[in-house]
C-alpha cells in the first residue's frame, strides 16, 4: 500500500512536466513562425549645407536670441510713449474744526477738493510717440544686422571647417605616399639597386609626416567647434556637404555700391537713429515750456462758506530756458548724422576692398586652374612615360619628387580656395546679399529695402576636382 502511495505523486509529477515542455514548445514555435524585426541601421551625421548651416544659426543661435528680446523693450518703450499724458492728481483735504462760538464756526467739518491734469502745449506727445516709434524701426534693423552678422560668422567658420577637412586630407595623402616610397625604397634596397641609407631616409620621411596629422586633425576640431558655436549647436554631430570651389562673375562696383546703400541693415538703423535724435531735440525744445497742470478746485470752510474755482500750476521758462539741454540734442543729432556719414563712406570702402580681394584671389585661382596643376600633371605623366621607358637621367628619385610637387601645388591651391572664400564672403558682408558667398551674383532688381536674404545651396564648382597622386609606376 505504501508503495502505491509513492508512485501516484510521481506519476502526476511527470505528467505535469510533460504538459510543461509541451507549452514551452508550442510557444516556440509560434515565436518561430513570427518576422523577425530587423534592427534599424545607425544613425548617420546630417548632411550640413551652407544654407542649412546659415538657416539654423538664425534659429538656434543663443547670443541672436537674446539680442532679438530688444524689439520688446523697444516696443513697450512705444506703449510707454502713448500712454505718457499724466494721470489726474486729486487732493483731498478734510480737517475737524472746533472753536468758542464768538468764531463763528457752524461747520466742524472743514474740507477742501482738487484735481488737476497735465497738458502738453507744444505736442510733446507727437515728438515723443514719434521718437518712440524711430527707436522700434532702429532696433528692428540692428536685429537684421546682427542676424547678418551671425550668417556671416557662420559662413566663414563653414568654409574654414572645409578649407581645414581639406588640408587634412592632403596631410593623408603625402603620409600615404610615403609610405609608398618606404615600401618601394624596401624593395630595391632588398635587390641591392639602393643602399640602406635610402631607407632610413625614407622611414625617417614617414614618420614626419605621420606626426603632422595630429596638429592637423587639431586645427580641425578647433574649426568644428567654432562652426558649433557659430550654429548654436553643443555636441551635435554633422557632415559637412559643398566645396570651396566656387566662382561666379561679380556685377560693376557702382550696382554693388548701390546695392549695399540700399540693402546695408547697419545703414538703416543709422538712418532711424537721425530721425530719433531730431524727434528727441523737438521733444526737448517743447519741453522747454513745461506742462501746465490745470484742474477744478471745491472748498467748503468752517463757517460754512462754499468756495468753487481752478488750480493752475506752472513753471514759465524765464530763468531756465535749457539751453543746455537743447544744445546736448543738437550735438546728438549732428553725431547721429555723421555716423550715418560715416556708414555710407564704410559701404563704399567695404565693397572697393571686398572687389579688389576678389580680383587677386580669383587671379591666383585661375593660375592653379589653368597653368599650374595641369602643367605638374602633365609633368608627372611624362616623367611616367620616361622612367617606365628607361630614359637615361629619368630616375626614381625625380619620378618621387614631381608626386610631391603635386602635393604641395595641391595644397597651395586649397590655401587660394579659402581665400578667394573669404573674399566672397566679404563682398556678400558689404552688400548684405548672401548669394555672393553662395555663388549666385545677384539680380539688378533685388536690390530693393528689404531685410538681408538667405544664402542658397552652393552652385556646382566651376574649377577642377583634383584627384589623388598616381602611384609611382613600375619600370
Amino acid at each position: 500500500m505504501r508503495v502505491r502511495q509513492r508512485v501516484r505523486p510521481l506519476a502526476a509529477f511527470a505528467f505535469a512536466s510533460l504538459v510543461g515542455l509541451l507549452g514551452l514548445a508550442l510557444c516556440a514555435l509560434s515565436k518561430a513562425e513570427e518576422p523577425r524585426t530587423e534592427l534599424p541601421p545607425p544613425s548617420q551625421p546630417p548632411a550640413l549645407t551652407l544654407s542649412a548651416a546659415v538657416q539654423w544659426a538664425l534659429e538656434h543661435n543663443p547670443a541672436l536670441a537674446t539680442f532679438r528680446r530688444n524689439r520688446g523693450i523697444a516696443d513697450a518703450a512705444v506703449l510707454i510713449a502713448r500712454q505718457y499724458p499724466f494721470n489726474p492728481i486729486v487732493q483731498d483735504f478734510v480737517w475737524y474744526g472746533n472753536g468758542p462760538a464768538d468764531a463763528g464756526v457752524t461747520n466742524h467739518v472743514f474740507n477742501e477738493h482738487t484735481a488737476r491734469l497735465d497738458l502738453e502745449l507744444n505736442h510733446q506727445g507727437r515728438y515723443r510717440r514719434a521718437m518712440a516709434q524711430s527707436a522700434l524701426t532702429r532696433t528692428e534693423w540692428e536685429i537684421a544686422a546682427q542676424e547678418l552678422l551671425t550668417s556671416i560668422q557662420v559662413t566663414r567658420a563653414f568654409n574654414t571647417l572645409l578649407y581645414r577637412e581639406g588640408k587634412y586630407r592632403v596631410l593623408e595623402e603625402g603620409a600615404e605616399f610615403t609610405e609608398q616610397v618606404a615600401d618601394l625604397t624596401k624593395q630595391l634596397v632588398d635587390q641591392g639597386t639602393l643602399r640602406s641609407a635610402d631607407l632610413l631616409l625614407a622611414r625617417a620621411d614617414v614618420t614626419e609626416s605621420r606626426n603632422s596629422l595630429g596638429p592637423g586633425r587639431s586645427l580641425v576640431i578647433v574649426a568644428q567647434n567654432d562652426l558649433r558655436r557659430a550654429l548654436g549647436m553643443i555636441s551635435e554631430s554633422f557632415e559637412l556637404e559643398g566645396t570651396l570651389e566656387k566662382g561666379f562673375v561679380p556685377p560693376s562696383a557702382n550696382f554693388l555700391v548701390q546695392a549695399g546703400l540700399e540693402r546695408r541693415p547697419d545703414l538703416h538703423a543709422l538712418e532711424f537713429a537721425v530721425r530719433e535724435a531730431d524727434n528727441r531735440l523737438r521733444l526737448e525744445v517743447a519741453n522747454r515750456w513745461g506742462n501746465p497742470s490745470l484742474g477744478p478746485a471745491f472748498e467748503y470752510n468752517e463757517t460754512s462758506v462754499f468756495f468753487v474755482g481752478s488750480w493752475l500750476i506752472w513753471s514759465p521758462p524765464i530763468l531756465n530756458q535749457r539751453r543746455g539741454e537743447i544744445r546736448q540734442r543738437e550735438a546728438e543729432r549732428a553725431r547721429a548724422m555723421q555716423a550715418l556719414q560715416q556708414g555710407e563712406i564704410q559701404v563704399r570702402q567695404d565693397v572697393f576692398a571686398a572687389l579688389a580681394r576678389l580680383t587677386q584671389a580669383e587671379e591666383v585661382v585661375n593660375n592653379f586652374r589653368t597653368q599650374t596643376l595641369p602643367s605638374l600633371r602633365k609633368a608627372r605623366e611624362e616623367f611616367d612615360k620616361l622612367y617606365q621607358a628607361g630614359q637615361p637621367g629619368v630616375d626614381l628619385a625625380r619620378v618621387i619628387d614631381i608626386r610631391r610637387r603635386l602635393l604641395r601645388a595641391r595644397d597651395a591651391y586649397l590655401d587660394v580656395l579659402f581665400e578667394l572664400s573669404q573674399a566672397q564672403t566679404d563682398l556678400s558682408a558689404a552688400v548684405a546679399d548672401l548669394s555672393f558667398a553662395g555663388c549666385r551674383a545677384a539680380s539688378p532688381t533685388s536690390t530693393g529695402e528689404q531685410a538681408p536674404a538667405q544664402s542658397a545651396a552652393p552652385a556646382e564648382p566651376a574649377g577642377e576636382q583634383l584627384p589623388a597622386p598616381a602611384p609611382i609606376p613600375d619600370k
